[in-house]
């Protein structure tokens, strides 16, 4: 093999293995932005009947919620136990994750 061909070899892979380890850590990133609405979200398909969603303040389902994307959420609060009102235990909801957007 000669050098040129070598060295436009050597560009390409390392090009290559940039743009992976870039992509990765922005995946990762994500992830974990909104690792507590993930984890709400788990909790809240096993027992979807025991979990109340707000959007902005308005209540909505569980798969609305799944439909927003990362990138729009400003922040979600999940309240648990003795947070949650009592009106909301007697009807035996165990959660609310409230997200508010940017928009």
């Amino acid at each position: 093999m000669k050098i040129p061909n070598f060295k436009l070899l050597i560009t390409a892979v390392f090009t290559f293995g940039v743009m992976i380890v870039a992509n990765a850590q922005q995946t990762e990133v994500k992830t974990r932005e909104n690792s507590l609405l993930e984890a709400s979200l788990k909790k809240a398909d096993a027992k979807s009947e025991n979990s109340l969603f707000y959007i902005n303040k308005k209540e909505t389902d569980i798969e609305t919620v799944k439909k927003i994307p990362a990138e729009d959420i400003k922040y979600v609060m999940v309240l648990k136990d003795d947070k949650i009102r009592k009106k909301f235990k007697e009807k035996g909801i165990t959660q609310i994750v409230m997200i508010t957007t940017k928009s």
